[in-house]
């Protein structure tokens, strides 16, 4: 790396703020388990990370950042194509938030009989609790060829980090 990127604070705060993207993912403190499709592909929630800031300029609401960990497991023969731009975080207040991940639109190719992992990021004002369950809707975003594999959201709740 360059002198000139450690001189600039902007780019040394996002990449302070990246590095510590993986620091503190674990279990979801309550998970119902994978989704699994009828074509044979699982998708379940592994990990996680939740902060919640109180912010009392914003009349009350909360900023809060979900970070999940994903894992697809596919059990058809054919290659899987994974959007995961098209993942949506339902909050209990009913709300379908998009990813804030850099690089969602880029799809992944995860081979038959292979499983693949990566995170999801969201972030919010209102809509979510860090102790409150959280379902991912994968909103046609795994499609087998040019057919979308159906799921049913999956759902956890997150343990709150301090």
């Amino acid at each position: 790396m360059s002198n000139a990127f450690v001189r600039s604070p902007v780019l040394a705060a996002l990449l302070l703020a990246g590095a510590g993207g993986c620091v503190g993912m674990r279990p979801p403190a309550q998970n119902a388990g994978p989704a699994l499709s009828d074509k044979g592909i699982q998708v379940a929630v592994v990990g996680q990370s939740c902060s919640q800031t109180q912010e009392p300029d914003d009349d009350g609401w909360d900023l809060v950042e979900a970070q999940i960990e994903v894992q697809v497991r596919n059990g058809a023969p054919a290659p899987a194509t994974v959007q995961r731009d098209r993942f949506r975080l339902l909050a209990p207040d009913g709300s379908a938030l998009r990813t804030m991940t850099w690089g969602a639109t880029d799809p992944l190719t995860v081979a038959g009989g292979a499983s693949q992992t990566f995170d999801l990021r969201f972030m919010t004002h209102g809509g979510l609790e860090c102790a409150k369950e959280m379902r991912l809707d994968l909103d046609s975003g795994i499609t087998l060829g040019q057919a979308p594999v159906a799921f049913q959201p999956v759902s956890f709740t997150p343990e709150r980090q301090l």
